[in-house]
């Protein structure tokens, strides 16, 4: 009998113990893949046209403060969303414009490095029922592009190799 089939016997619990031999625990089972979401992974929303950080997507107005008929923004060009806080972002002069919601006073948000239309800041809503805007910047998703982290530095994708010394080298010792 070799080590190899004295092994398998071992591990099927065929063979005897020795007395002082430590006891093996049952292999846990596989996971079951689970079906529900990975959680939201923070990341930094930029200027389409020059990558400029404007936002993050953990800066989104929390659905909660919300009212759930008022969940679906628009743009003037397209899909909109609420945000909490900006940077690297230009304001205009606050004007009123008459919304689909009512009449707001508002300034528009330009990209600080390259001008880009980016959204508008709401400053203050003439209609009771959509006070719970107020203050807040609503960024127009088509002009936006997602960025992983600005901060982190990019990795190589391969462990960098060993300066190779030509033989030109090896001579001058």
């Amino acid at each position: 009998m070799s080590v190899c089939d004295i092994e398998v016997l071992g591990d099927l619990g065929l063979l005897p113990k020795s007395p002082g031999s430590p006891r093996r625990l049952p292999s846990v089972p596989p996971e079951r893949p689970s079906s529900r979401p990975l959680p939201p992974i923070p990341r930094a929303l930029a200027c389409k046209e020059c990558m400029s950080v404007v936002t993050s997507i953990s800066l989104l107005l929390p659905l909660e403060a919300i009212p759930p008929e008022s969940r679906a923004f628009r743009g003037f060009s397209g899909k909109a969303s609420l945000f909490t806080e900006i940077r690297n972002a230009t304001l205009s002069t606050p004007r009123v414009r008459l919304m689909n919601s009512g009449a707001h006073t508002m300034q528009e948000l330009t990209c600080s490095k390259c001008s880009t239309y980016l959204g508008w800041k709401i400053n203050k809503a003439f209609e009771e029922s959509e006070r719970w805007k107020e203050g807040h910047f609503l960024m127009e998703l088509e002009n936006l592009c997602a960025r992983m982290d600005p901060s982190a530095s990019p990795r190589p994708r391969h462990p960098p190799r060993p300066a190779s010394s030509s033989s030109d080298e090896s001579n001058l010792d």
